[in-house]
């Protein structure tokens, strides 16, 4: 499993590229992010206890999204911990990019404040582009209506 993580104060996002789990019942889905949960602890150092919000995101090209939101560690001991699960499924998850030659050679190429925008969808092989931009997987509907179409 390919895991890419951004850690930021209470938020900590993980990126898990051909990994779904829309087919899994809730039960198993929160085994899975048990594991990932103790994954971060043994491999990565995290100190995790206290409730999390763990939003899941999934595109059935990407893969999946993890959202995990510390709410709350005050009386927790080390290693308990809470999980308020949220489920979306089918997303429109956009590649953004400040380098039009990198996508380029693609169609529906949208633009908006000095940043380039595509389905990923529509990207064949985005493994080779995606270190040259970034995955938005919610915030689509910020900006959509104000993006003007290029290509």
């Amino acid at each position: 499993m390919y895991m890419k993580i951004e850690n930021d104060d209470n938020l900590i996002i993980i990126y898990l590229i051909n990994t779904f789990y829309s087919s899994l019942d809730k039960k198993e889905l929160i085994n899975e992010i048990k594991k990932i949960f103790i994954r971060l602890t043994n491999y990565y150092n995290y100190e995790l206890k206290g409730i999390y919000d763990v939003n899941l995101y999934e595109n059935i090209k990407y893969g999946t999204i993890l959202e995990i939101i510390n709410k709350d560690e005050l009386l927790f001991r080390r290693d308990y911990i809470d999980i308020n699960l949220k489920i979306y499924k089918n997303n429109e998850f956009y590649f953004k990019t400040n380098d039009y030659f990198i996508i380029s050679k693609f169609s529906n190429i949208y633009y908006y404040k000095g940043y380039y925008y595509m389905n990923i969808n529509n990207i064949d092989n985005y493994l080779y582009i995606i270190e040259h931009g970034m995955i938005l997987y919610k915030e689509k509907d910020n900006y959509l209506s104000k993006m003007k179409y290029i290509k």
